[in-house]
């Protein structure tokens, strides 16, 4: 009787450990299936004639993305009062990526992030979460923003998108206006409310990250744009940000490791409607996913580097958790 309570948890690891397998097998099926569908040699083919410098370039471009993501990431964290050493948010951030990317996660990485964070912050679980969630929510928004844009541009409406560019731009001006004058709601501070927005400090944030992302989104639309080039992919940039976002949320279903074969089939598909080849649209799907796997795999083993010469300790944000970290807190002091 006493090893009864066991049970669920057992049940709940062995139905984990199958739906891993399931999407693993669903994985393989998918890619196999493509290419067999394509053929190797078109593949090859499309791979072989691709531009290495282009491909550089959208590798340059990928990083600056992921660095921007960092820093939108920071923002909100900061918004939230949590200090987390700078080495660690990038640590986290890739390893959440790769994890996301290559592995059979449910959620992808960010339950990492928000344990690897909240370790070592000594921060709340559920500042570090709203922190996640506001960073993907943002993104995603900012994404569909494009795309939807990249819909009424391309198919013909360039009236509707041009209106829905003046409405976006008169409401972002007016809400940086009401924004800081508007009363915020008198909340215990106990209360489950204060969870989902701590403060106004964080509801600017949220605000100011969401434009930014409409930036960083679009250096991500180029980015596979560039790849696409270099696979000989000629199409407008608006058409690169609708089948992005298509793909984007596509991915989002929990079917294959990282939507490795969903992302490609999508772009496939998409790019042949436009004139490509259905070998160019997939390499350019597998472009992106190495592209994403190659910027945080090498980000991370910089900050290891880094660590490793000791210099995380003046690379920092702030560190009023740990009483050895005197340097982080000065450093913060300064930046502020």
């Amino acid at each position: 009787m006493a090893n009864a309570p066991e049970a669920p948890a057992a049940a709940g690891f062995l139905s984990g450990r199958a739906f891993a397998a399931i999407r693993i097998a669903a994985t393989l099926a998918i890619v196999a299936g493509l290419i067999f569908k394509l053929s190797p040699g078109d593949l090859a083919s499309t791979l072989r004639d691709a531009d290495p410098w282009l491909l550089l370039a959208a590798l340059m471009l990928m990083a600056l993305v992921q660095a921007l993501v960092v820093a939108k990431w920071l923002v909100l964290l900061r918004a939230r009062d949590v200090e987390a050493p700078l080495l660690q948010v990038i640590r986290a951030y890739c390893v959440g990526n790769l994890l996301s990317n290559v592995l059979p996660t449910a959620v992808g990485g960010d339950v990492y992030r928000v344990y690897r964070i909240q370790r070592e912050a000594n921060a709340r679980a559920a500042d570090v979460t709203m922190s996640v969630l506001y960073e993907r929510a943002t993104g995603y928004g900012a994404m569909t923003c494009l795309g939807a844009l990249g819909a009424a541009f391309y198919y013909g409406e360039a009236a509707i998108g041009l209106l829905a560019l003046a409405a976006g731009a008169a409401a972002a001006l007016l809400l940086a206006v009401v924004l800081p004058r508007m009363p915020f709601p008198a909340v215990r501070h106990d209360h489950f409310l204060r969870n989902l927005l701590a403060h106004r400090r964080e509801l600017i944030a949220v605000y100011q990250m969401s434009v930014f992302s409409i930036v960083i989104q679009a250096l991500f639309i180029s980015t596979i744009a560039l790849a696409g080039r270099a696979l000989g992919i000629h199409v407008s940039w608006w058409y690169w940000a609708f089948i992005t976002w298509v793909a984007a949320i596509a991915v989002l279903l929990p079917i294959t490791l990282g939507g490795l074969g969903v992302r490609e089939s999508s772009f496939s598909g998409l790019l042949k409607h436009a004139g490509a080849t259905a070998a160019q649209g997939a390499s350019a799907g597998f472009a992106l996913g190495l592209l994403l796997i190659a910027v945080n795999a090498a980000g991370l083993l910089a900050v290891e580097l880094v660590a490793r010469l000791g210099y995380g300790a003046a690379v920092a944000v702030g560190s009023a958790s740990t009483p050895p970290a005197q340097p982080e807190a000065d450093a913060v002091a300064v930046e502020r």
